[in-house]
């Protein structure tokens, strides 16, 4: 099923420091007809579980309309968008997973257990949480059990981002935290996926990370303060460390997704620890986002 239909598709990536647009338009593999950003003032968002989020809200919506205007300046946006992808920082996420046994739950049933999930991770009361949620099947045959993953937040937060998009006239069909957009597009530029790969996606000055295995994500993880790539040297033991302990795994390969400056420098820092790292750009990201 696709989440588009023939209008442009576009994409909306809102983090720390800065808003990015992309617009792309084909069915399957998108080509990016316009992509742009502006900076942000400092303090104008607050990445967290708990609102509010949008500290200054009139400046994030001027800079988007901006993008806007840039981008119908340059012949998109001709029609307006069915449908936009949002990616927010990875801290206005949890994820929870759990093995399933037997056929996947109806949708109430789904959503219901989907909450269910985050219950101890995000701080609201069971029905104030938003989850999204699927039943992934193993993709190796060491595990024959599938795994029902639930992604969410808080109702109100994640409410207050999708009405700034409605101010612009759009409807948000698919919210992303970034690292899960950043996986995605990992896997469509990985001829055949490593079984065990680690994402470090930095949202514009709001860092997150998520370990994937046999096709299912199993570890998520957001920072409460800004990480400069080189600060990564310091920061993967402790992943490392948390996949054995927890986790019984290691790290196959590593994927990094930021501006030129900080991947150049987080690739340095894993340099440092002999861990081969590849790069994507933000835009890569927000195009997996709207190629489903």
């Amino acid at each position: 099923m696709s989440w588009f239909g023939g209008n442009e598709k576009v994409a909306i990536g809102i983090g720390a420091r800065r808003v990015r647009l992309l617009v792309g338009r084909g069915n399957g593999h998108v080509k990016v007809l316009f992509a742009g950003s502006r900076e942000l003032p400092e303090g104008a968002i607050r990445v967290g579980l708990r609102g509010p989020g949008l500290l200054e809200r009139d400046a994030v919506l001027e800079a988007l309309r901006e993008l806007v205007h840039e981008a119908r300046g340059a012949g998109t946006l001709k029609r307006a968008p069915e449908t936009t992808a949002l990616l927010l920082a990875d801290g206005v996420f949890k994820l929870a997973t759990a093995p399933l046994e037997g056929k996947a739950p109806a949708a109430t049933d789904g959503a219901r257990m989907a909450r269910w999930m985050l219950r101890e991770l995000v701080p609201v009361e069971p029905e104030e949480i938003r989850a999204d949620w699927a039943v992934l099947e193993p993709t190796s045959e060491e595990t024959a059990v599938s795994t029902m993953v639930s992604v969410g937040g808080v109702e109100a937060l994640l409410g207050e981002y999708e009405a700034l998009i409605r101010e612009l006239g759009w409807t948000v069909g698919r919210l992303v935290p970034w690292s899960f957009a950043a996986a995605a597009a990992r896997d469509a530029q990985e001829d055949e996926a490593a079984p065990r790969a680690l994402v470090l996606c930095d949202a514009d000055g709001a860092a997150g990370a998520v370990f994937q295995s046999d096709g299912v994500p199993r570890m998520h993880r957001a920072w409460r303060k800004p990480v400069a790539g080189s600060a990564l040297a310091e920061e993967l033991p402790g992943l490392r460390r948390y996949l054995n302990d927890h986790l019984e795994t290691t790290i196959g390969d590593v994927w990094l997704c930021g501006d030129d400056e900080w991947t150049r420098a987080a690739a340095d820092a894993c340099a440092l620890l002999e861990i081969p790292a590849r790069v994507m750009t933000p835009e890569a990201a927000l195009q997996a986002a709207i190629e489903g």
